[in-house]
């Protein structure tokens, strides 16, 4: 039997140690350092029981001190435990550098923001460089399925994107996070190339004139290398996949898949529902599910529709990084990074959830139509009724 399989409980801390306060037995534990189990025991006490910040930032310092895996996902999960009793509130990081800080300063550097994608895949991308008195500017709508959905190019000043930035976040709640102006321009490229159409490419030609250093162009990688020690969250990847930074309702990615990705699997499902061969409810349940579990791989199982949500991920981890969300980043990255490696969907969880609540509501939409579709079938209309009264009576 391993050393995690026999941890002690929560009495028999207290009994082993003398003290019936979950902070002095931690203090304890980890000044002898001996015993794997009882400190994970002890960690969790902690996480259960523990008041006040000072808990919460004990475990912090001891998750900075330890390199020993299995003890961070303990520390990790006493944490969430010690914020969902409102004992705890992680401190926000500092905000990583800036663009210009990681590329190098440049008076005559474009500048680059964008917005976090929304649920339909749908962001705004914004390019402005000084030109004179006066800042060109080009923003532009793109969605990673369909392409650049609007355009806007011309000149402003510095105040009025500043006031532009504060309303777009009053309007919708978007905030703008700065990004290298090199990344920005690729993204709209990559939309561009979904959606081609010559006279807007010329337009963002002639705008790149005058937006971007001559003979330079844009490329869509993935600045939150950058900011976040790649190798470090491939090495921790299991348990960021499992992180609760990703599975608050409020705080996680909320995407849906194009609903065309998902018809051919809701058909499935339904079929497996709407079987004629006679069965139990309970094994009719069970054969629904195992059509629903096997949707959600089928789903996602072309490589470029994989790809687009790797992207998504790994696009959500730099804006978290530019909030001071370095955590969050990490657990996004970490998402991105496993679908990359070609993990399972259901080996994923973040992704797996997103999936399961497009499929969802996939199927209530389907069901809400066909139930609309019998009602009004059931509805009839006066010429209806004057035509069947001169159909001949069967005798």
């Amino acid at each position: 039997m391993s050393p995690r399989e026999s941890t002690p409980a929560r009495h028999e801390i207290a009994a082993r140690l003398g003290t019936e306060d979950p902070l002095a037995a931690l203090e304890q534990v980890v000044r002898t350092g001996s015993d794997p189990a009882l400190l994970a025991a002890t960690v969790a006490w902690v996480g259960a029981e523990a008041r006040g910040a000072s808990a919460g930032e004990r475990l912090l310092a001891l998750e900075a001190a330890t390199a020993d895996k299995s003890t961070r996902r303990e520390i990790r999960r006493a944490l969430y435990r010690l914020e969902q009793r409102g004992e705890f509130r992680r401190p926000d990081a500092p905000p990583p550098p800036s663009t210009s800080e990681l590329l190098g300063p440049s008076q005559d550097e474009p500048e680059a923001w964008l917005t976090e994608i929304d649920p339909g895949g749908t962001r705004l991308l914004w390019i402005a460089r000084r030109t004179g008195d006066g800042v060109a500017s080009l923003t532009a709508v793109v969605n990673d399925v369909t392409g650049v959905q609007e355009l806007n190019l011309g000149e402003t000043r510095r105040k009025a994107i500043r006031d532009a930035h504060r309303s777009l976040v009053r309007q919708t709640g978007l905030a703008l996070v700065e990004a290298p102006w090199r990344h920005v321009d690729g993204l709209l490229e990559e939309a561009l190339r979904i959606s081609p159409d010559e006279k807007r490419n010329a337009e963002v030609e002639r705008a790149r004139r005058v937006l971007l250093p001559a003979g330079e162009r844009g490329e869509a990688g993935r600045p939150v290398d950058s900011v976040v020690d790649r190798a470090a969250v491939e090495r921790e990847r299991d348990a960021l996949l499992q992180s609760p930074e990703l599975r608050r309702e409020k705080d996680g990615p909320a995407w849906l898949v194009p609903f065309a990705w998902v018809e051919a699997s809701v058909e499935k499902v339904e079929a497996a529902r709407e079987s004629l061969v006679v069965v139990s409810p309970a094994q009719q349940e069970e054969r629904v599910r195992d059509a629903f579990e096997r949707a959600i791989e089928e789903v996602l199982e072309a490589p470029q529709r994989r790809a687009l949500f790797a992207r998504r991920f790994a696009e959500s981890a730099w804006v978290a990084a530019r909030r001071g969300r370095l955590e969050k980043a990490r657990a996004l990255d970490a998402c991105s990074l496993a679908i990359e490696a070609g993990l399972p969907v259901a080996g994923i969880p973040p992704l797996a959830d997103l999936v399961r609540l497009s499929l969802g509501f996939a199927l209530e939409t389907r069901a809400r139509k066909a139930s609309e579709q019998a009602r009004s079938s059931l509805v009839v209309t006066p010429a209806e009724a004057m035509a069947e009264r001169r159909l001949p009576r069967r005798r």
